[in-house]
């Protein structure tokens, strides 16, 4: 898949210029959507269960789905391993969190951030100085230089074949597919406890969502268990059942993605 969102965004731009706006208007819902469905799920298994048993293949695939999302996988990588280290921390007592990317970072009086505003600015407080010093200090500086590179030679290429396709579609595509990505992340951790090693995440057990985006509503499953498979992540919940179903956790009735729906009202708890 991501390999076609790489062709299909070659060719839109190569095309871009023999259409009229409302023919290539008619391609922004399916190029959100494979921008969002590689940022939620196929980076997302990539970084913690790589494709290749060859390095050199999976530093190949990193660089050129790189250009895709506009971003270093590497710099992914350590932005969501932080993530699962810290667990969506809340702030401690001088306000900061360890969590680049909790719920609780730029929250008042203890809370979660608002939704929009979290979603909105995520991209722009994204910091790669750090993913930088991180790569450095294990080694993979030059990965991340070779992925920046081509992040920077993508944007580059598509300016010179039509600056209106970066400007009217690849722009935008990029910000609102982070944009949703983030939106995913924020109710798959808003209203759980940080501090309880069985509820620090929601979880959504529908059927057809997990099998379209690779059992990511098994989200709680997922950090418990972060190194296993996507497709072994139903069985996580069966191994750790009696811990899972013996704590008030988040529920999700809907896909995180439809998280607002979730929480019209009371937050669903369930000991399953």
């Amino acid at each position: 898949m991501t390999i076609f969102q790489l062709v299909l965004n070659i060719y839109l731009a190569l095309t871009w210029e023999s259409r009229i706006f409302l023919d290539n208007f008619l391609f922004y819902p399916l190029c959100l959507f494979m921008f969002w469905y590689n940022a939620l799920v196929a980076t997302h298994n990539f970084v913690h269960t790589p494709w290749f048993n060859s390095k050199l293949l999976n530093n190949l695939y990193a660089v050129v789905n790189s250009t895709n999302l506009s971003s270093p996988v590497t710099h992914y990588r350590h932005i969501h391993f932080n993530h699962h280290r810290y667990g969506n921390d809340r702030q401690d007592a001088q306000g900061q969190t360890q969590d680049h990317s909790s719920t609780f970072a730029y929250g008042k009086n203890g809370q979660n951030e608002n939704v929009i505003t979290y979603c909105a600015l995520a991209i722009f407080r994204d910091d790669m100085t750090d993913s930088f010093h991180q790569a450095k200090k294990h080694g993979e500086s030059v990965q991340l230089y070779l992925e920046s590179g081509a992040c920077i030679l993508a944007i580059i290429g598509y300016l010179l074949i039509s600056w209106k396709f970066f400007l009217f579609f690849a722009l935008p595509i990029f910000y609102l597919g982070w944009f949703i990505t983030y939106l995913a992340n924020y109710y798959e951790h808003f209203g759980a406890i940080p501090e309880n090693y069985y509820a620090n995440s929601t979880s959504h057990y529908g059927r057809i969502y997990n099998l379209f985006f690779c059992n990511e509503g098994y989200h709680q499953e997922h950090h418990l268990r972060p190194n296993v498979h996507w497709s072994q992540r139903p069985k996580i919940y069966q191994n750790l059942r009696d811990e899972l179903d013996n704590v008030a956790r988040v529920i999700l009735k809907f896909p995180p993605p439809l998280g607002f729906l979730n929480h019209i009202g009371k937050i669903e708890t369930s000991t399953r």
